[in-house]
């Protein structure tokens, strides 16, 4: 799932419009919960202008002993 980035100010207008904490609308968000309630917060936050970015994704590189 992609994450959300939005405005300054409109995580905690969510929170207030959906009675959550900060912290619910921070993970659903980020695309860490699946639930009704995330969904929802991922409509408004696309409705108020939004824009979705992948997720970052961390390679690790791995040092062969025999090098």
């Amino acid at each position: 799932m992609k994450r959300i980035l939005v405005a300054y100010g409109e995580t905690s207008r969510m929170a207030k419009l959906h009675g959550c904490t900060l912290q619910t609308v921070r993970n659903a968000l980020r695309g860490f919960v699946e639930s009704e309630l995330a969904d929802r917060i991922r409509a408004e936050a696309l409705r108020a202008g939004g824009i979705e970015k992948p997720k970052r994704r961390v390679i690790k590189e791995t040092v062969s002993e025999t090098e």
